[in-house]
């Protein structure tokens, strides 16, 4: 069995987070990757503010049942926008804080909810990038758990050195972290070099 991942003319990448802009290490540092992402169709959705009810696990039958509509038992901005977008892209890069070795709950919530999509596709097409900023330590774990969760249960490609993983503690230093701006650099490069024809450095 082979595989091989179609680079896009003009890739499609969808972000989702749930943190707050003005606040956020995981987000200052995703504007700065998404600044090189040159030549790419860009999407941003928020989870914040509790606009993602969690899956409480419907029967089977069901949750396909909404899965063949394209969206779920609970709706909302998961049914409505993510669905849609997940469908389109070519990449889904999560933007994770690391909260207690986790992943926040809106996009544990997201994650979750995905099963009813997954019941009708596979997303063998599209590849995965996490952007994970630590306190302290920890993001290992939580590049663990999008590992697990969407590459070994939900079937998107994990590509080589698919997470940027940093740590920071007060709100805007990660901008005084040494190297910080050579290992965006590589990390948007990362991306490009999966998911484009064009720009492949």
């Amino acid at each position: 069995m082979s595989f091989h991942y179609v680079k896009k003319d003009v890739p499609k990448i969808l972000m989702l987070h749930a943190g707050n802009k003005h606040a956020s290490n995981s987000l200052i540092l995703w504007d700065k990757i998404k600044n090189y992402l040159t030549d790419c169709e860009i999407k941003e959705i928020s989870l914040r503010n509790g606009a993602v009810l969690d899956c409480i696990g419907c029967p089977y039958s069901q949750c396909l049942h909404f899965g063949e509509k394209g969206t779920c038992f609970y709706g909302g901005i998961i049914s409505e926008k993510v669905y849609p977008a997940i469908l389109e892209a070519d990449a889904l890069v999560l933007v994770c804080p690391n909260y207690n070795d986790a992943v926040s709950a809106n996009i544990a919530a997201f994650i979750n909810r995905l099963t009813a999509l997954f019941r009708t596709h596979r997303f063998y097409e599209k590849a995965l990038f996490g952007i994970i900023v630590s306190g302290y330590s920890g993001s290992d774990i939580v590049a663990h758990q999008l590992i697990s969760s969407l590459n070994m249960n939900k079937t998107f490609f994990l590509p080589s050195r698919f997470a940027m993983m940093e740590t920071a503690n007060n709100p805007g230093s990660i901008l005084e972290n040494e190297g910080i701006e050579h290992r965006t650099v590589e990390f948007a490069n990362n991306i490009l070099r999966t998911i484009s024809k064009i720009n492949n450095r």
